[in-house]
């Protein structure tokens, strides 16, 4: 018998607002993280913070979610997670490198 795929994705836990923000919000209803549509050197990006500290920027709402929800989990492991302790990165494609669609 075939395994069923997961249905859930850290998305679920984004709701939008105010506009090109998304709040991450835990079973509580407390926010935990947001991702906001930002521009790095003149081109879109999604910054991601934890807890109001920055911890990067990713290319796709996807994967900022799955950044900051990644470590929303850590910081229930011994020890716990600070943002602090994560690079900030800035979008992996140079803009002058990106292909224009």
């Amino acid at each position: 018998m075939a395994r069923e795929e997961p249905k859930w994705h850290p998305i679920m836990a984004a709701v939008e607002g105010p506009l090109l923000t998304w709040r991450m919000l835990d079973t509580y209803g407390r926010e935990y993280g947001r991702v906001t549509v930002v521009r790095v050197a003149g081109e879109p990006a999604y910054r991601v913070e934890f807890r109001g500290e920055h911890i990067g920027y990713e290319d796709t709402l996807r994967a900022a979610v799955e950044r900051v929800h990644s470590v929303f989990i850590r910081a229930h492991t011994p020890g716990g997670a600070d943002a602090a302790a994560y690079t900030i990165r800035t979008p992996s494609v140079p803009p002058e490198n990106r292909a224009k669609g």
